[in-house]
């Protein structure tokens, strides 16, 4: 249901170490598709607060108010929880306090439940990735740099390949039927954008993720881009296959390059 191409974002060889760079663009798109809003309103009603919560603390209306304001949103006076926040967008949302995880909707997340992650520093949220090392060290230094005003922005891009044209991949919503060629998988691509909120509440900042999905085939047809696919798959670890369920999809993606080739 992407309303457009996704980016594509395939680095071979791969890697899981941090690469956000500085990010100047519009931070947002605007007015969001009604596709997308409506989307995360059906996911919201059938898994409910599996994909919300923020910390109990007073003051987090407050901060989720100044995220809204930051992001120039109309009636931002009016939003108080962090649900509120997500459905005025395409993207999903977090809010970091330093590098503590202290709001966070996602609608649309990745193989994980959402609200589990509450109250979590950032590496040991991301401590379950598969070669994940530089990632988890770097987590405190990643969370304070997004929260510096001077910093501004950064953006990255995380893919993978999936056989579900779903934009959530929770765990509920896994497909159990396996693929068996090209036209049986979907190319995922997660946009991350941070915003650092200027708050007398301490460091914090916004975190993004506007979530695409596209019949892989589109980039498959494309001899440099197939190429690049290729490489990437081959260049994965088998911790990184296993983490990422890309076993299978890697001997799809194999046999196809050769039949190709």
């Amino acid at each position: 249901m992407s309303p457009h191409l996704p980016p594509f974002v395939v680095e071979a060889p791969y890697s899981t170490a941090p690469r956000m760079v500085r990010y100047q663009g519009p931070l947002l798109n605007i007015p969001p598709k009604q596709a997308y809003l409506e989307a995360k309103k059906v996911e919201l009603a059938k898994l409910g607060s599996d994909l919300f919560a923020q910390v109990s603390n007073p003051e987090m209306p407050k901060l989720i108010e100044l995220a809204a304001k930051s992001l120039n949103l109309a009636h931002s006076e009016s939003i108080h929880s962090i649900q509120d926040l997500a459905l005025c967008l395409e993207e999903d949302v977090a809010i970091l306090q330093e590098d503590i995880l202290s709001a966070i909707c996602f609608c649309f997340p990745s193989s994980w439940v959402p609200a589990k992650r509450i109250g979590m520093p950032l590496g040991q949220i991301h401590s379950p990735v598969a070669d994940g090392q530089r990632l988890v060290a770097a987590s405190s230094k990643i969370a304070h740099v997004m929260s510096d005003p001077e910093q501004g922005s950064f953006r990255r891009y995380v893919w993978t390949l999936t056989n579900s044209p779903l934009l959530s991949q929770h765990p509920t919503h896994k497909n159990p039927m396996p693929p068996k060629n090209i036209e049986d998988l979907f190319y995922r691509v997660e946009t991350q954008t941070t915003l650092p909120l200027q708050s007398s509440l301490g460091r914090a900042s916004l975190f993004m993720v506007k979530v695409e999905v596209c019949p892989l085939g589109v980039f498959w047809s494309n001899l440099d881009q197939r190429q690049r696919i290729y490489d990437s798959i081959s260049s994965m670890s088998s911790a990184v296959l296993e983490y990422k369920n890309l076993q299978e999809i890697k001997n799809i993606i194999i046999e196809s390059y050769r039949q190709t080739a």
